[in-house]
């Protein structure tokens, strides 16, 4: 080997090194503090809480920032602090509570709690605590945390540090909780015989913890929570008051009881309803009927049939401004009171909560100003919250006949803003003043385009950005790039922006920075990275650039990363695991030797582990990242099966699990088989808590991106309750049982909610009618009911309303419908009216091929002698999927100011058929001419309709629009048409709309357009800005090295 070839080799090798000077930390300290270390303002925090002096002078500094205290800033937080400064930081974060990340919340507690356990106490010296660990199952993992000094760790609670702790003692797991609820003068009795004010406080409380505080009462020696003076002191236990305690209070302690339980924020018309049951109360007058008061919603619907008209006329004044009415409830009342009384919309004001128990056909009776005028009502208002999209369209439309869109905009409620018109929105005049637009009112997106449209020129300043709220989601990318950078700065500071724009802000940062300096990333320094966002980690630097970054600086820019939200990235995104790399490498971290700091440090690239990373977690760090694991959301299979098989490890055996394994897990329970469920205990704590999680995750009706879909399969844990409430095995229940051994009642179906969908056909046909009416609602909005269950639930219907349905009674069914046969449908719809179709028309099974005759009957009996030009906007969005049953020509008869004042409703519905959809599109063309100035407003404000547009004008498409596509229109465009868009196009597609991309859509682009498209979900881009290939310095050097050696050889 010649002297030429050696140097040739050596400088290659340097290159080689230096090519991965980035990427490994190294194992000392430093480099490890992952996101444990605190940034800016946290590092004078937690400088100044072991200051010896007191903070109270400087506390008020952080005032602002506290609500965005980082949960790892808090685990570096030390233990040696004064008294008075933990109880000043403690009182700052108690107001601040509410605001606080959940995970922030946790760690505060824990930072407390190991203040008390781990030293004597606060201000003393550490007395060499060993790390806080949970007791594992695997006994040679086990090492429990020792004591301060004869301070056990289940009675650390005093009364004094029950108050420093103050709502944060809701973080508390149930044994810590169950210690300070034992014996006759125990904390929770303390507390109570003082005059704070934290049960008031606790508005987060759970079931579960209310029980026990309630419990620790019940332990006092001089406390009766029968009296009237201890409910009235019960703060939000009185939330939670056991029913079967209600017999044994007298009519005052009864009346102390109904005062306090106007306070409560969560559902207690489970307490009113046993109070009525209590009461007894014979509703004859209107006197009888105010006296129960907000105890009314605990009436039944047939308790309620029964009211005379006269009753509830004379009783409304009282009952207008009681929440937490049933849709069942509300239209029971309407209907009395309009049976009474001439309704004006004057007379609204009168109705108040109970407004939304109208039909859209009352409003349209009104007029204009005067119905605007009652929606300024508040508790009128706020009734839109619980109505259907025929109702509020219906208002809007009625107001907008005849009312200025800006004297509207002055007056419209906040409930009914985003209803209003894009085409109405264009004539508003009022949107050209940024004042106006900066009033924090809930536009939707689509009207927010509009919005920042108007007022653009005057976006390119600091002020007047960071003034922005809701409408800061109308700002399209090709805006963001022509902004200072200061400007966007102050931009991506605004929580509400999304992930789009978020990937918009960190390219254009990052571009300016490789644009004024080439080698940047090789030449980083910390101040650089002092300029960096979190946010901007989750789509850039890209890998190849972050591999440049100095080997010192890589643990500082894993810091960062760890802190972003990376499930904002779709799942199929390779960069999730490319940033874990990154940082494993950076670190030398291994799942198998990796510690709870280590664990915790990760962040959210916790949810990038491989199924291999979570088997080879030791145990006492897999309890330690649970946290960051249940904010994942879904897991692949492989993934699920290593959790599962973790969980069986680190925690208990399950015939051990209490509650705190359950509400610390949550989601995480999805990963489970029932089997093992069967092992979890059976007891009221258990079901409590079950329920409790499971009221959570409520199933959307909405399109959601497949890869972007992160709500659990939690089927296993509706088994469990199921089981839990009927008392019986699964290996029973599935059984043919003899016809009506287990009927199911009222209370059953309430609690059980969703779960309802494991009843039996048969046990369905087993409810009572009486049980049926009053829990209509709740059957109503199960959502996996099959076609037998529905059939049953039918039948249930019929036997209950004595074979003759009215409108109101089929409107009252919503998806039992689905249920009626051809002859039961040209039976009882003989002349549906526009609230009956709005109620059962979210149903997309309408629109199958198996319920397309049903359909069609149903809505030629709701046109009766109508043609389709004749429809009003309330009529197409009353229609819903039965609008997709429509045929081309009768489509195209639609007019053009119905359907603009409709679009975006029929822009949410996915009909199946692209033909519809098609002659849809050629609707919204009609309306909004132009297909290639279309901006995000309108192809929000279409929707899926956008998924009917031809080739051609899907190619024609604005770059900076195509990003305010809704997923669902993605999803539906036809592959073929799909393959038209431009490269740009797809490169701005968005991080949402990529998650919503088919395989077949993929398949359908050439190699270099699905390369444009697979940017958006963070895959490294194949070529730079310019169109050119990427080259950075080492490999330009490489280069000259290997031309140099052919030209010396």
């Amino acid at each position: 080997m010649g002297p030429k070839f050696q140097v040739f080799i050596f400088i290659c090798c340097l290159c080689l090194i230096d090519q991965t000077t980035g990427m490994r930390g190294g194992k000392d300290k430093d480099s490890k503090q992952g996101a444990g270390r605190c940034k800016g303002w946290e590092i004078d925090l937690r400088n100044n809480l072991t200051d010896p002096g007191n903070i109270s002078e400087y506390i008020n500094d952080f005032y602002e920032n506290i609500s965005d205290l980082s949960p790892g800033c808090v685990r570096s937080f030390s233990l040696n602090v004064t008294h008075s400064n933990l109880v000043e930081l403690m009182k700052l974060l108690n107001a601040k509570y509410d605001y606080l990340n959940p995970g922030t919340r946790k760690q505060i507690y824990k930072w407390v709690e190991d203040i008390y356990t781990k030293t004597p106490g606060p201000g003393m010296d550490i007395w060499k605590p060993k790390p806080h660990e949970r007791k594992s199952k695997n006994p040679d993992e086990s090492n429990n945390p020792e004591k301060g000094k004869g301070k056990g760790k289940k009675n650390w609670i005093t009364l004094n540090v029950l108050n420093i702790l103050g709502r944060f003692i809701v973080q508390a797991p149930t044994s810590t909780l169950e210690s300070i609820a034992m014996g006759k003068n125990n904390t929770v009795c303390q507390l109570f015989k003082t005059s704070s004010d934290l049960l008031d406080r606790l508005f987060d409380l759970t079931p579960v913890q209310a029980r026990i505080f309630l419990k620790g009462l019940y332990n006092c020696v001089d406390v009766d929570t029968k009296s009237e003076t201890v409910i009235a002191n019960l703060g939000q236990l009185v939330c939670f008051y056991p029913t079967k305690q209600l017999k044994s209070l007298s009519m005052k302690a009864i009346k102390a009881l109904q005062d306090k339980l106007r306070n409560c924020t969560r559902n207690t018309k489970k307490i009113y309803r046993a109070l009525v049951e209590v009461i007894g109360v014979n509703i004859s007058s209107a006197e009888n009927l105010k006296e129960l008061g907000a105890a009314a919603i605990g009436l039944k619907i047939s308790q309620l049939s029964n009211l005379k008209k006269e009753v509830v006329v004379g009783a409304i004044e009282e009952l207008k401004n009681v929440r937490g009415w049933s849709k069942g409830q509300a239209k029971v009342f309407v209907k009395k009171y309009m049976e009474a009384e001439n309704v004006t919309a004057e007379k609204l004001k009168k109705l108040g909560y109970l407004t939304f128990g109208f039909g859209a056909k009352t409003f349209r009776k009104f007029k204009a100003l005067e119905l605007l005028t009652a929606f300024t009502n508040k508790e009128v208002s706020e009734s839109v919250y619980f109505m259907l999209p025929v109702q509020k369209n219906l208002i809007v439309e009625r107001i907008l006949e005849s009312v200025e869109i800006d004297s509207a905009l002055e007056l419209l409620p906040e409930t009914l803003v985003s209803e209003i018109p894009v085409k109405q929105l264009l004539k508003a005049g009022k949107f050209s003043n940024l004042d106006f637009v900066n009033k924090n009112r809930p536009w939707n997106k689509g009207q927010s385009v509009v919005a920042i449209d108007r007022v653009k020129d005057q976006l390119n300043d600091v002020k007047n950005i960071s003034k922005l709220k809701a409408v800061v989601k109308g700002i399209p990318c090709s805006l963001i790039n022509t902004l200072k950078p200061d400007v966007v700065k102050a931009l991506a500071n605004n929580p509400l922006v999304s992930s789009n724009q978020i990937r918009c802000f960190s390219i254009k940062f990052f571009k300016d920075k490789k644009t004024s300096n080439s080698n940047y990333f090789s030449r980083l320094t910390q101040e650089d990275i002092d300029e960096f966002l979190i946010s901007y980690m989750i789509f850039q630097p890209e890998i190849k650039e972050l591999k440049l970054i100095p080997r010192d600086l890589c643990p500082n820019m894993v810091e960062l990363i760890s802190q972003a939200n990376i499930t904002m990235l779709p799942r199929s995104s390779p960069r999730r695991k490319e940033l874990l790399d990154y940082a494993k490498d950076c670190l030398n971290l291994t799942a198998s030797a990796m510690t709870e700091d280590e664990g915790n440090s990760l962040g959210s690239l916790v949810c990038a582990f491989s199924p291999n990373d979570i088997n080879n977690l030791n145990n006492t760090v897999f309890l330690a990242i649970v946290d960051q694991l249940r904010e994942c959301g879904r897991f692949d299979e492989a993934k699920k099966i290593a959790l599962r098989q973790k969980i069986l490890s680190a925690y208990p055996p399950l015939i051990k699990w209490t509650v705190d394994e359950l509400t610390e897990l949550r989601g995480l329970l999805a990963v489970l088989m029932y089997e093992d469920f069967k092992s979890i205990p059976n007891n009221d704590d258990i079901q409590t808590a079950l329920l409790e999680i499971l009221s959570s995750y409520k199933s959307t009706k909405n399109f959601v991106p497949p890869d972007f879909d992160n709500s659990p399969n939690v089927s296993a844990l509706y088994q469990k309750v199921f089981s839990m409430l009927n008392n019986a095995s699964e290996n029973n229940r599935r059984k043919r049982a003899p016809v009506c051994s287990k009927r199911p009642t009222e209370e059953d179906i309430e609690s059980l909610g969703e779960a309802n969908i494991l009843w039996t056909v048969e046990q369905l046909m087993c409810i009572s009618v009486e049980d049926f009416i009053n829990s209509l609602d709740t059957l109503t909005q199960v959502e996996g009911f099959n076609i037998d269950q529905l059939k049953a639930l039918k039948s249930k219907a019929l036997e209950s309303f004595s074979n003759k349905i009215s409108n109101d009674q089929l409107a009252s069914l919503r998806r039992i419908t689905l249920g009626f046969d051809e002859n039961e449908v040209t039976q009882y719809f003989t002349a549906p009216d526009i609230d009956t179709i709005g109620a059962i028309s979210d149903n997309e099974e309408w629109a199958s091929t198996e319920y397309s005759s049903r359909a069609k009957t149903i809505v030629k009996n709701f046109l009766g002698q109508r043609s389709d030009n004749e429809l009003s906007s309330a009529d197409l969005v009353a229609m819903g999927y039965f609008l997709c049953t429509r045929s081309p020509n009768e489509i195209k008869n639609i007019s053009m100011t119905a359907y603009s004042n409709a679009a975006q409703e029929i822009g949410e519905t996915m009909c199946p058929n692209i033909e519809t959809i098609t002659a849809l599109k050629n609707k919204a063309v009609e309306t909004f001419p132009s297909v290639d100035t279309w901006t995000g407003a309108e192809l929000q404000e279409i929707g899926v309709v956008a998924a009917g547009l031809s080739a051609e004008e899907v190619s024609k498409l604005m770059t900076s629009a195509v990003s305010f596509l809704k997923p669902g229109a993605v999803s539906k465009i036809p592959p073929k048409i799909f393959s038209a868009m431009t490269m740009e196009q797809l490169r701005n597609l968005g991080p949402r709309n990529y998650g919503a991309v088919t395989d077949a859509q993929k398949a359908a682009l050439s190699k270099e357009k699905l390369q444009a498209l697979q940017e958006n979900a963070g895959f490294e881009r194949a070529i730079d800005n310019t169109g050119a290939i990427f080259w950075n310095p080492v490999m330009i050097l490489t280069l000259l090295v290997l031309s140099l050696t052919a030209t010396l050889h």
